[in-house]
């Protein structure tokens, strides 16, 4: 069962790093200060899956740490 867990949990975090690594860059940093970043444009839809993929696959990933941690499996 804790090595189920423990490849479970290591797909989900290499998910959560494809998932922020294949995210488009806001435009905002360093360029906000000057005015030069594109602060209101329409978001793609795989910018918004990728969004929501990366909060789900992180909530998922947090879960999966405490009940390792708290069952002790």
């Amino acid at each position: 069962m804790k090595t189920a867990l423990e490849i479970v949990m290591a797909l989900v975090a290499v998910g959560v790093i494809l998932a922020i690594l294949f995210m488009e860059p806001k435009g905002s940093g360093l360029g906000a200060i000057s005015g030069s970043a594109t602060v209101f444009h329409a978001r793609k839809t795989k910018d918004v899956l990728l969004d929501r993929l990366a909060i789900v696959l992180s909530v998922a990933f947090v879960v999966l740490s405490l009940v390792l941690v708290v069952f002790k499996f």
